[in-house]
This record gives C-alpha cells, sequence and structure tokens, in this order.
C-alpha cells in the first residue's frame, strides 16, 4: 500500500460585472464587490484510487445542475463523475451563475441570462478556473502526513425555527429572540490539516454549520463571515490555503441576517479566532487507508395535493395579497412569517413564487399526470486512515449531523452538506410536523428541481442509516489495495 498523496490550492472565482446586467451578467442588482470569491481544491490520490474536491464561495446549483459541472470538469480531467466532489459554503452573496436557474441567495432576486454572449463567456471562465485547479493539485500532490481535532464557536450561531405555542414555527431572524428557543445549534467546528514529510502545512479543511446569510438580496458580491475566517484559519497555517466546507446548517444562521459587510466580517472573526487556536491542538492520525463511497437512496414525498387543497391554498395566498393592501406591515401568512423590512412588492413576490408553484399543480392534475412519489439522493462518504467525512447535497437540520456524528465508527468524522448541490431542507419528523418554511414552503419552488412534493416522514432516519453503512463499510475494509473502492468509488 503507497503512501496517501495530496495536493492543494486556491483560486478566484470573483465574477466579472455587466454594465448593466451586474455580477455575472445574471443578477443585476449584485453590482459592489466587498471581498473576493475563493475556491480551494484538494486532489487526493492513493495507488489507484483519486479524488477531487472543491469548496467554493458560491450559494451553488441544483442537484442536476451541479452533476452538469462536475461532468464538465470530470470530462476535462479524463475522470468520471464520482471523482469529482462539488462543495459550496451557501453564501448568499454570490449571485447567480451563468447557466443556473438559482437566485444565489434569494428567491425573489432579478435574475436571468440578459446577455447570452457574456453569460456563456463566465460560464466557460469560471468553469477553466476549476479544471486549471484540479490539473495544478495534482501536479502538486506529494506524500502528506493528516492532522485532526475540533474547535468551538457558540457565539455567531442559532437555530431559526422558533417553535410556536400552536405548535407552529416561527423563521426566527434575530440571534437573541433565536437563543431563547433552547433549540439545538452546533457550535462544532471540524479540522484537518495536512502537512508534507518535512512537518511543513500544505493545506487545511475547516468545517461548522451555519448560514452565510449576513447579507441576502443585497448588490454586494461577497463570501460573508466565510472569507474573513478563513483569513484567520490560513494565517495559523502559514498562508497555505484553507477549504471552508459547510455542516447540516437548514436550521441554523449567522449572528445577523440582512445585516451588512461589517457585521459579517464580525462573524468571521468570531469564527476564525476559534478554529485558529484549535489549529494548533491537532493530532496527528492515520493517513491510510484512503477510499470513498456512493450511495443513492429514494426518499419518499407527501401525498399529491388534492384540488382542493390547491385552491384553498391559492386562495389563502389571495387574501394575504389584499391584506398587504390594508395593512403593507403584514407578514405571516400560511403559517410562514416573511422578512419584516420586505416592500409590499417583495412580499408580493414571494408569494407568487408558491402561486407558480400551485397553478402547476392544478395543471398536472387537470393532464392527469402523475407527479413524482420519491425522490433520488446520493450520499457519500471518504475515509482518510482515521478520519471519515459523510457527505450529502442540500440542507439538513443540523440535529441530524449530530446524530451522524454519534453514529459514526470513527472518532474523528467531518459532517458536510451542501455538497454535489443544493437539494433542498431537509428535516426530521416533528419539524414536519411543525410546518414552516424549511419543511413545507420551500418546497413550493419550482424553479429549484421542477415540481416536486415535500418529504415525507422518515427521511432523516433513512438518510442516517444510509450514511452510517456507508461509514462502516470504509471502516471495516483492511489497508490492502484490493479492498479499498475502485476509481468510480464503488467496491
Amino acid at each position: 500500500m503507497s503512501k496517501l498523496k495530496v495536493g492543494m490550492v486556491g483560486f478566484d472565482i470573483t465574477p466579472r460585472f455587466h454594465p448593466k446586467f451586474g455580477a455575472w451578467g445574471t443578477t443585476p442588482s449584485m453590482t459592489e464587490l466587498d471581498m473576493p470569491l475563493l475556491a480551494r481544491c484538494i486532489a487526493f490520490e492513493q495507488d489507484d484510487r483519486r479524488l477531487i474536491w472543491f469548496g467554493s464561495d458560491l450559494c451553488g446549483d441544483s442537484v442536476p445542475g451541479t452533476n452538469v459541472l462536475r461532468d464538465e470538469v470530470g470530462a476535462a480531467l479524463g475522470m468520471p463523475r464520482e471523482q469529482i466532489v462539488w462543495s459550496t459554503s451557501q453564501t448568499h452573496s454570490s449571485g447567480s451563475l451563468p447557466g443556473s436557474n438559482l437566485p444565489g441567495g434569494s428567491a425573489i432576486t432579478e435574475r436571468g441570462q440578459f446577455d447570452p454572449e457574456f453569460c456563456r463567456a463566465e460560464r466557460q471562465r469560471l468553469l477553466n478556473s476549476y479544471i486549471n485547479a484540479a490539473e495544478a493539485a495534482i501536479e502538486r500532490m506529494q506524500p502528506a502526513t493528516v492532522w485532526t481535532g475540533r474547535g468551538f464557536c457558540d457565539t455567531m450561531s442559532y437555530n431559526t425555527r422558533f417553535p410556536m405555542p400552536n405548535g407552529g414555527v416561527k423563521f426566527s431572524r434575530h440571534h437573541s429572540e433565536g437563543l431563547q428557543s433552547g433549540k439545538f445549534f452546533d457550535p462544532t467546528i471540524s479540522l484537518l490539516r495536512f502537512d508534507d514529510t518535512d512537518g511543513k502545512p500544505m493545506g487545511a479543511i475547516f468545517n461548522f454549520c451555519s448560514h452565510p446569510a449576513t447579507m441576502i438580496n443585497d448588490k454586494i458580491i461577497s463570501p460573508d463571515w466565510v472569507g474573513t475566517a478563513r483569513e484567520y484559519v490560513e494565517e495559523a497555517i502559514g498562508g497555505v490555503p484553507a477549504m471552508f466546507v459547510q455542516g447540516f446548517c437548514g436550521d441554523v444562521n449567522c449572528h445577523h441576517i440582512f445585516g451588512t459587510p461589517e457585521q459579517a466580517k464580525k462573524n468571521g472573526t468570531r469564527l476564525g479566532r476559534a478554529a485558529a487556536e484549535a489549529m494548533g491542538n491537532l493530532v496527528q492520525v492515520r493517513a491510510e487507508p484512503f477510499g470513498f463511497k456512493w450511495r443513492t437512496i429514494e426518499l419518499n414525498c407527501r401525498p399529491m395535493y388534492t384540488r382542493a387543497e390547491i385552491e384553498k391554498a391559492l386562495e389563502d395566498r389571495r387574501t394575504f395579497i389584499e391584506e398587504l393592501r390594508h395593512d403593507p406591515a403584514a407578514t405571516w401568512f400560511c403559517g410562514i412569517n416573511l422578512p419584516e423590512h420586505f416592500s409590499v412588492e417583495d412580499k408580493i413576490a414571494l408569494v407568487g413564487v408558491h402561486n407558480q408553484y400551485l397553478e402547476e399543480g392544478l395543471r398536472i392534475l387537470n393532464a392527469g399526470e402523475t407527479a413524482r412519489s420519491s425522490l433520488e439522493l446520493t450520499l457519500g462518504v471518504i475515509r482518510i486512515g482515521d478520519v471519515a467525512i459523510a457527505l450529502t447535497p442540500g440542507e439538513n437540520f443540523t440535529a441530524t449531523g449530530l446524530k451522524l456524528r454519534l453514529r459514526s465508527p470513527f472518532a474523528h468524522t467531518l459532517i458536510c452538506g451542501d455538497t454535489n448541490g443544493l437539494f433542498g431542507y431537509i428535516g426530521d419528523d416533528p419539524e414536519i410536523d411543525r410546518g414552516g418554511y424549511e419543511t413545507d414552503s420551500y418546497w413550493k419552488m419550482l424553479y429549484i428541481d421542477g415540481f416536486r412534493l415535500a418529504l415525507a416522514k422518515g427521511t432523516v432516519e433513512k438518510i442516517l442509516k444510509a450514511s452510517a453503512g456507508l461509514l462502516t463499510e470504509l471502516q471495516s475494509i483492511s489497508a490492502t489495495p484490493d479492498s479499498m473502492p475502485n476509481k468510480s468509488g464503488e467496491s
């Protein structure tokens, strides 16, 4: 068995600004730059097993859209999709990617491909930066030692789902209010550092659970708090690249929402200082064996709406729009609360997103078509000696991450969401009962992946069982090359 080889590079993915249509040429409101958007690429190789992992300051794309990006990068490198891992930070200040149908931070942000030639050029420029970075990381690969540990930061996050007396839930947008609920948020900073054989750092991963959403629906391009936190971590390891990977943050937000660049930097300072301090207390662990596995599971959806349910939902939303004419400060409709600072136009625009979905539901019923009764979700795990990494698309709730860490047979397990696409919010059974934005109204948006019914109860347990099973499979194999997964990730 050969030694694990690691190569790591950092690169800039900041969009160009179109003179009329903003960042990437897709997001007219975004016309200013606070901090550059950056990405990191790590190449791993042991014997015949190679994996390329990107971590980027992007809100991200849908799973189908992300698969297209992975396929194109993989084709340029002569590698299948399964060997390309695509993680995004979920910064809400990245703008909408050219070629994507996602808004890059807010459902009511104006977006589009207004200048097709400019957008095509931006997309190709972005793809080329990933391909070039991967080639450079592969070229730099060398034997590495692995160091791991944890930090702790409980001052910048809170659980947004504030339980209501009627059994529902309020989306809490204020840190002090959210803390009063006593609901769980994960303060763990998971750390992984790679040194060369002379003991010099080559790069690192830091993993934390919180939306980078200080700035939403703004005019400013920014990595949000991730950028400042990364600066602290990179300074602590001698200036080599550090890659941020998002945790299970579906119900966790940062200290300020709809805030300022200054507040984003304060959030980043809180986390960055804690991560940098912990980086000095890591312990060396085994670097081999290295392997990875993927498994696709089927998640059941809730039943298709009846015609009466859809018509009632449309009527309730029309009633709310009428209410806004008499009370522009109204925020509650159909069990969710809109941001207080939204204008009447913003509120109507968001309700309009729901109406499009509901009208599509009526069309499906009228046409006698059948909506999807289940959705596929591809889970992944990586083993680096004594360290495990669990990967899932979408935004699982933070308690799911804790449960998965506890079920893992590894002493050190990184819990990574928003990887290989934005699948959607995934709550457990009690949170499905509460309803609210994440487990109900979010799923009434066509632009994510067409008409999708919300996930049914039992979803989280399926994810935990499958992910823990993959971890156990990787943990139980021997350290001989013949027993490890092949290049496709399957044994």
